[in-house]
């Protein structure tokens, strides 16, 4: 099938957002329906590196992190991969997201804010900006602002800013915001509009309509995108007065993680504590039994963009670090390994946790015939630094019918050291498949490799990300924890004739049939001024540059960026393809991996007749 014909181009509508105001604050403890009889982490959390997708531009409903916890009917205690493992004596509290409010102020709307707030609100959010911030200007003969007059401007309005800070979270981890208009007021939109730092509480609503609020856990700031996309092409009618800041929450502690001891033991807790340390090691002690029912944990540096996986790998551990016991339990994971009904990721898991002395039963799996089992085997092998297994998970991501090609894309983002594991990513950045030319992306960004062409746009607008060599020119842009527009392919152009008007009218792109160049007229809300026509070039990721670089004009009068917001470029860019004025299709992040990557029905007999 030509990728410009595969189902991953077409366009489809958004779902309404995650984020529900009466959502209560929940301290989940995960606990055993039986007496030790838990799962490890899902394996696709382990093996792939799935993470929950967060606020997104009309996000769907989603569910909390889904631990695997055992189910009355689940008979898999006997398991080699679960007896014995930390996991079975053990559970993890507070596993869902934390959710937090505050409310802050956004500006730069030009007359479209408003200038009602509630008194509690207006005075707790006074306070709030002069202990966060110095009012008095710096200039001679410059009047100071004070936040009284921000607030009271109809180029500002008060927002309710809620978020979920992810289980597992480290300080500094970003996660997306919502913002919202507060009800009952004159705020007309939040387009284009820039947040103040606002600090965010940990919150639960009370049955008679209050909240009860406690500690600042993390803080707010950046640019409002409102959905950039026009009524048309949504599922429902656009609302102005909602948007999101990518990435634009930041924990300012970590969260507790603590494993719980299904029976309290002090001895027993101490033992787990020594197990996770021996694994772990390093200055900071990653465990400590704080109790005779918890060991708080810490995950290790190295797992900070990881912490699913640390998670899951912990449960996996056995209790017993005895070489001759570990030895005995890889040939009983390898045995079991082979049963197609088996739980293949946990067995994966375990045999990370033993360590390199597994190497040699893994490396006698990597070729053999079932799937399953030369996968599983080859991401416990890689994960533990083995070479060899990298051509193995190889193998997988170049094969279209290996329904674990996404896993392995996914499990070729992890190993840093090996070149291999980048080699073959950089080789699907020009597969016929644009979702695995995405997979493939996202998996050398999480890996930070160098090949990735990058440009920073504006102050901290977003960053233009370019891939060569694509057999397909298509736009790809985040809507998810981070600001990038992606181009892949080479010679993207945007031909005339041409005619682009932003829904709310800040931009306008143009040419007339034959120009050579383009026009660009930019309106500025916040002054209610129009520039003069800016003329702009025809290559897509110079257009970009202009469109979204900071206000400027050089030193031979030519403008050099018109400070265009994230949200407005990628609706621009969406428009522009969908019409053919750009020479690429179109695709946006979908909310999860699910979708943006669909269902792999392989060809060939069923997994258990392979």
């Amino acid at each position: 099938m030509p990728a410009a014909d595969h189902p991953a181009w077409r366009t489809r509508p958004s779902p309404q957002p995650a984020f529900r105001a009466d959502h209560e604050e929940a301290r989940i403890m995960i606990k055993p329906t039986h007496l030790g009889r838990l799962l490890l982490l899902t394996a696709a959390l382990a093996a792939c590196g799935c993470e929950s997708p967060g606020f997104i531009w009309e996000h769907e409903e989603r569910d909390d992190v889904d631990l695997g916890v055992a189910t009355e009917d689940d008979d898999g205690m006997n398991s080699p991969a679960r007896r014995d493992t930390i996991g079975s004596i053990t559970y993890y509290e507070g596993m869902g997201p934390m959710r937090v409010r505050g409310y802050g102020l956004v500006v730069g709307l030009g007359t479209k804010g408003s200038r009602d707030c509630p008194s509690h609100i207006y005075k707790a959010l006074v306070q709030a900006m002069y202990k966060q911030h110095s009012f008095a200007s710096s200039e001679i003969g410059v009047k100071s602002t004070t936040p009284e007059q921000l607030i009271n401007s109809l180029d500002s309005a008060v927002v309710a800013v809620y978020g979920e800070i992810p289980a597992a979270s480290v300080k500094g981890a970003p996660f997306d915001v919502v913002v919202r208009a507060l009800p009952n007021t004159q705020t007309e939109s939040l387009r284009g509009g820039r947040l103040f730092p606002t600090d965010l509480e940990i919150f639960k609503e009370t049955g008679s309509g209050g909240s009860i609020t406690g500690q600042a856990l993390a803080r707010a700031i950046g640019s409002v995108f409102v959905n950039p996309f026009s009524d048309k092409e949504s599922a429902t009618k656009t609302d102005p007065r909602k948007g999101m800041i990518l990435g634009g929450g930041r924990a300012i502690k970590d969260r507790r993680i603590r494993l719980v001891l299904v029976k309290p033991s002090y001895q027993l807790a101490r033992r787990i504590q020594d197990r996770i340390n021996s694994q772990f090691p390093g200055q900071k002690k990653v465990a400590d039994a704080i109790s005779p029912s918890f060991i708080q944990l810490h995950p290790p540096l190295e797992y900070f963009d990881n912490t699913g996986h640390f998670l899951a790998l912990v449960r996996a551990l056995y209790l017993s670090n005895d070489p001759r016991f570990g030895a005995l339990r890889a040939r009983e994971l390898k045995k079991e390994l082979l049963r197609p009904d088996a739980k293949h990721g946990e067995i994966s898991l375990c045999m990370e946790g033993l360590g390199r002395n597994a190497l040699p039963l893994l490396k006698d799996l990597y070729a053999h015939p079932k799937d399953y089992v030369n996968f599983h085997a080859a991401v416990a092998g890689m994960r533990l630094g083995d070479h060899l297994a990298c051509d193995v998970i190889a193998m997988h991501a170049k094969d279209p019918n290996s329904k674990y090609r996404f896993p392995a894309i996914r499990a070729a983002a992890e190993p840093k050291g090996m070149a291999g594991a980048a080699t073959v990513l950089r080789h699907l950045l020009s597969d016929e498949d644009p979702r695995v030319q995405i997979a493939a992306y996202e998996a050398l960004i999480t890996r930070r490799d160098r090949s990735i062409d990058a440009t920073p746009i504006g102050a901290d607008n977003f960053v233009l990300h370019r891939v060569h060599n694509s057999p397909t020119n298509f736009v790809y842009a985040k809507r998810s924890k981070t600001r990038r527009i992606v181009l892949f392919g080479d010679a993207m152009q945007c031909s005339s004739p041409v005619f682009y008007k932003a829904p709310d009218g800040c931009v306008t792109i143009s040419a007339h049939e034959g120009d050579a160049a383009l026009t660009v007229l930019r309106h500025m809300a916040t002054t209610g001024r129009s520039s003069p026509p800016v003329p702009a070039p025809t290559n897509v990721a110079q257009l970009i540059m202009l469109l979204g670089g900071e206000a400027g004009i050089s030193h031979d009068k030519r403008v050099t960026g018109l400070g265009l917001d994230y949200g407005s470029i990628v609706g621009a860019l969406h428009d522009l393809c969908n019409d053919q004025s750009i020479n690429a299709k179109f695709m946006l992040e979908q909310p999860n991996i699910a979708d943006l990557f669909g269902p792999l029905r392989p060809a060939g007999r069923p997994e258990s007749e392979l």
